[in-house]
């Protein structure tokens, strides 16, 4: 239901997880786990917090680029250098 609700593919992830952790737990003894123990949104609060923490080198580069004056090989050669800063040959 949330992958048809466009719910992105790491949120639908953690909560089948979390579901998972909860489900056992019930079995096992349902006062030992909490809710809180498992958030949900665990992997988006951690992108907020990266967010906080300033833009990237590659969101620095790509906030520079004139999209509107480059030809299409310059274009594609600003993807390259985007790339190869993430790491990426």
């Amino acid at each position: 239901m949330a992958r048809l609700a466009g719910l992105p593919a790491s949120v639908v992830a953690r909560a089948r997880d979390v579901l998972t952790r909860l489900e056992d737990a019930d079995r096992k003894n349902p006062a030992s786990s909490l809710i809180d123990d498992l958030p949900l949104f665990q992997v988006a609060v951690r992108r907020e917090e990266a967010r906080k923490a300033g833009p990237s080198k590659v969101e620095e580069m790509l906030k520079g680029l004139d999209l509107d004056d480059m030809t299409p090989r310059q274009a594609l050669d600003a993807l390259y250098d985007l790339r190869k800063q993430l790491g990426k040959p």
